[in-house]
């Protein structure tokens, strides 16, 4: 069931906005994206059978705005679903997922849209900011830290995104503001319930570009869930068997994606402990472990 007619044309960017018991935080998302200076869009709430006040929060903002078409699922469809349902309803060319909790710069659909203006750009990652909501403070992640997406080698955009933690947030690569058709493509072969495979899909499609200027604001309801990394590594001493089963099952599907390069992935994945990667937050590099000949699939 949807709010408005999505008969409109002429659109720069479908934006997408999966939504479960949100009341607290959504509010804040729709304002930071009805005060983009690129204006045509439209934004399309999946509302998954919420059972708080998020329901009447969505109808009152569609009501208002003819660019919001609020969509509830008649029963809880599961993330992934959810995900995908707003990106199968989506009409623009460009397409950004957009978690109901973060917010935007006023500027940041405007400027992404323009480095679409290279062809050979897929996507585009804005730098970004992890905030705690309850304390208001947050962490900066440097644009450099990312700058291998914009390579032109497939192979290293690959292994450089695996070889980072995920404490660097590198899965937010799934916010990034995307060609839509490519982003179809990638979630054809891996969908979003294994965000850190469907980043290196993404890598393994195309190339991107990172816009500097800290334009994201990944918000959590309290601290960011690195910052115990930081402060108490003891505490994940009981958390090292789900750890490691986390990352053998990430093996076995990166196997089937990634064959070709198992052998440097491998390498990769033997740095990785659940507070540590090697130095820090530093990349690992792809050069010191293993080197098979590299396939031609053809792709950027």
């Amino acid at each position: 069931m949807s709010s408005g007619s999505m008969e409109k044309t002429s659109l720069s960017v479908s934006i997408g906005m999966p939504v479960y018991n949100g009341e607290a935080y959504i509010r804040n998302a729709i304002d930071s994206l009805l005060k983009q200076t690129l204006i045509d869009f439209e934004l399309i709430i999946s509302d998954n059978a919420s059972t708080d006040g998020t329901e009447s929060i969505c109808r009152e903002y569609a009501a208002q705005d003819v660019r919001i078409f609020y969509f509830r699922q008649k029963k809880n469809i599961g993330a992934a679903a959810n995900f995908q349902f707003v990106v199968n309803h989506a009409r623009a060319d460009f397409f950004m997922w957009a978690a109901y909790d973060d917010t935007w710069a006023e500027s940041y659909l405007r400027k992404a849209t323009i480095l679409f203006d290279d062809e050979s750009v897929d996507f585009v990652l804005p730098s970004f900011r992890v905030r705690s909501i309850l304390l208001r403070i947050g962490k900066k992640f440097d644009r450099e830290l990312f700058k291998f997406i914009e390579s032109t080698d497939r192979k290293q955009r690959v292994l450089q995104f695996l070889a980072l933690h995920h404490a660097s947030y590198k899965c937010n690569i799934v916010y990034s503001l995307f060609r839509t058709e490519f982003l179809k493509n990638a979630l054809g072969i891996q969908n979003i319930d294994n965000d850190g495979a469907l980043g290196a899909v993404l890598l393994g499609l195309g190339r991107g570009r990172v816009l500097g200027g800290a334009l994201f604001n990944k918000r959590y309801p309290r601290l960011w869930p690195s910052t115990l990394n930081l402060f108490f590594a003891w505490f994940y001493k009981n958390y090292s068997k789900e750890f490691e089963l986390a990352k053998e099952a990430s093996l076995k599907r990166l196997a089937v994606l990634f064959p070709e390069y198992m052998e440097q992935i491998k390498f990769v994945f033997d740095q990785y402990h659940p507070y540590t990667h090697g130095k820090g937050y530093q990349i690992c590099s792809i050069d010191n472990g293993p080197n098979p000949q590299e396939k031609n699939n053809g792709s950027k």
